[in-house]
């Protein structure tokens, strides 16, 4: 298989890019440990998954930041996060919708994640990065951590993100993030690793030399 890296043209999405990005984000997390704790039934799990990611997709376009590739085989959404920052509207409603019988597994998944969000300081959580499964591996998820990176370097800015496997925990290692100690969803589910990144001072420094020169 065609591993040779890429080097992506990243641009925001657009409301009209949303279908697209609800299959790419279910084709991207469909096979996991997280997806096997979720819905055993992989059939199931994807017509779950598209209707679940619709939620987090129509969310990031209208209050988040949503980068993706120009040929729509990756995808990051991005949440400004403080104490305050309000989740999707009707999002109890619209959860039960979209996956039914499956809806307490998500709603502890979610009691989990809010349980070891920090909340003491302005961040940008990474909410989901995603690249199709066939495009993997070959630096698009890179290209999308880069493109946002230089954003928050720019702003000092930290970011901060659950990691759902060792894989995934130790591509964003190499991207400055620092890992704390696992947590575990319920019921002898699969480990999450926090992980932050604090912006950098570097590049932090520079952005504000050039604005008084």
């Amino acid at each position: 298989m065609n591993r040779t890296p890429l080097r992506p043209a990243i641009r925001r999405a657009e409301a009209t890019d949303a279908g697209r990005l609800s299959t790419l984000l279910t084709d991207a997390f469909l096979i996991s440990p997280v997806g096997d704790w979720l819905i055993p039934e992989v059939g199931m799990r994807r017509r779950v998954y598209l209707r679940y990611f619709e939620i987090f997709v129509g969310h990031g376009l209208e209050h988040g930041i949503v980068d993706v590739t120009t040929d729509l085989t990756g995808v990051a959404i991005w949440q400004p996060r403080d104490e305050d920052t309000l989740g999707p509207d009707n999002y109890d409603e619209r959860l039960a919708d979209a996956t039914g019988w499956w809806v307490e597994q998500f709603r502890a998944l979610d009691k989990t994640f809010d349980e070891q969000h920090p909340r003491d300081v302005f961040h940008h959580h990474l909410v989901f990065l995603g690249v199709l499964p066939s495009m993997q591996s070959r630096g698009i998820g890179s290209a999308l951590l880069r493109h946002h990176h230089a954003r928050l370097d720019a702003e000092g800015i930290p970011a901060y993100l659950e990691a759902s496997m060792s894989r995934n925990r130790d591509l964003y290692l190499r991207h400055g993030y620092a890992a704390s100690d696992p947590f575990y969803l319920p019921d002898d589910g699969p480990p999450l690793w926090p992980m932050w990144r604090d912006p950098n001072r570097q590049q932090t420094a520079a952005r504000k030399d050039d604005s008084r020169s």
